[in-house]
């Protein structure tokens, strides 16, 4: 069955990046286990983009990375990368977290490619139980 509880204390919004930029979304402490967690997913929206802010070919890469401690830079899980085709009509990725998670995860978003100026967008993260 699907996760479908989503906790407003763990969901954090995050402008997307300028042109070939990087953006960090901010971090969600999962709390001193988390390994503890069941069946919690990490869900990742992000907006449709325009052919000026996706063109053809150009992309954007969303990675996941958790650590021990704040501002964790190990990917964690990496999803499908988009590829713009006159523009993305925006999707909603999830990942269950596994057992081995570090206690801090965040969401990390690169821009490629000549890619247009989408920090005007902004993509969610949150958790779902």
């Amino acid at each position: 069955m699907p996760r479908n509880i989503k906790d407003a204390d763990q969901s954090v919004t995050r402008a997307l990046p300028t042109a070939d930029g990087t953006v960090t979304s901010s971090d969600l402490d999962l709390g001193a286990s988390p390994g503890d967690l069941e069946n919690v997913e990490l869900e990742v929206v992000v907006p449709a983009l325009n052919a000026t802010q996706l063109p053809d070919a150009d992309t954007l890469t969303v990675t996941v990375q958790s650590g021990s401690s704040a501002s964790p830079t190990t990917s964690a899980h990496v999803f499908p990368v988009i590829t713009g085709s006159t523009g993305y009509a925006g999707g909603t990725f999830r990942f269950r977290l596994p057992s081995t998670i570090g206690r801090y995860v965040n969401v990390k978003f690169v821009a490629a490619g000549g890619t247009g100026d989408i920090s005007g967008s902004d993509a969610i993260v949150r958790l779902v139980f």
